[in-house]
């Protein structure tokens, strides 16, 4: 949980490895005139070698393969059936580190199989060509102050620019806003409520539980000022549900 930006790229089904990697290279050059703090090569991952990162949790990059997962509806026409996670069968791309507290933002590209088992289901997913659904929390960055928290959201904004330039950008999704306003003094007054609403959340769940319990808002500097103006009769009840509810859980043996 947490504001985040979220963002669909895509290239044309005729689209070879040479031409993504082509626009990939052009975004990746915009990425390294950013102030990001880091920034890789172009990685291609297929075959086994991709397969072996999906399912190995100690394989290096696998959260940037795990990116590549799309979801698809194991029946289309019932609208009851489950989403099911739709592995890929080719991923390229590169991964942006805007800064500390911040995910990182990963650049790719993916295909995916005419037709894949996922469980008991057997379907034809229907992921034309090229393309990626991938996101990047920014709002936990603002626990290095306001500054920090504009750089690495402008950061992935700019780079966002850059993707559509270069022609890979289908949509974004901004939770801050700031995509279509470009208001940084309104994305400033979002990430400043989304916190409040976060820490009033932690500390009410806190108290319902009566666990300390681990959450990447209680590193911010104001946490206890956050948690007091973030405490509400929502996120009490809300948090009061949630322990009610985890202690009807049994943990597998």
């Amino acid at each position: 949980m947490g504001l985040t930006i979220h963002w669909k790229t895509h290239a044309p089904e005729s689209a070879t490895l040479a031409e993504v990697t082509a626009k990939l290279s052009a975004w990746r050059q915009a990425c390294l005139d950013l102030p990001f703090e880091m920034v890789t090569e172009i990685q291609h991952f297929a075959g086994k070698d991709l397969e072996w990162r999906l399912n190995d949790r100690a394989a290096p990059d696998r959260w940037f393969v795990l990116q590549g997962c799309a979801h698809a509806q194991a029946d289309p026409k019932d609208e009851d059936s489950p989403h099911l996670s739709i592995d890929p069968v080719e991923v390229v791309g590169f991964t942006a580190c805007p800064g500390d507290d911040c995910e990182p933002m990963t650049c790719l590209l993916a295909r995916y199989p005419e037709t894949a088992t996922v469980g008991p289901y057997r379907l034809s997913p229907g992921l034309k060509g090229w393309q990626a659904s991938c996101f990047a929390k920014t709002q936990y960055a603002s626990s290095q102050g306001s500054q920090h928290f504009l750089k690495c959201h402008l950061s992935i904004t700019a780079a966002l620019d850059a993707a559509k330039a270069a022609g890979l950008l289908k949509s974004v999704l901004d939770e801050g806003g700031f995509w279509d306003d470009r208001d940084a003094e309104k994305l400033l007054t979002t990430v400043g409520r989304w916190n409040e609403m976060m820490a009033g959340f932690v500390g009410a769940l806190e108290l319902a539980t009566g666990e300390s319990l681990p959450a990447p808002i209680k590193d911010h500097p104001q946490f206890e000022r956050l948690e007091h103006f973030g405490t509400t009769g929502d996120t009490a009840a809300m948090a009061k549900a949630i322990a009610a509810a985890l202690k009807d859980i049994k943990p597998s043996e």
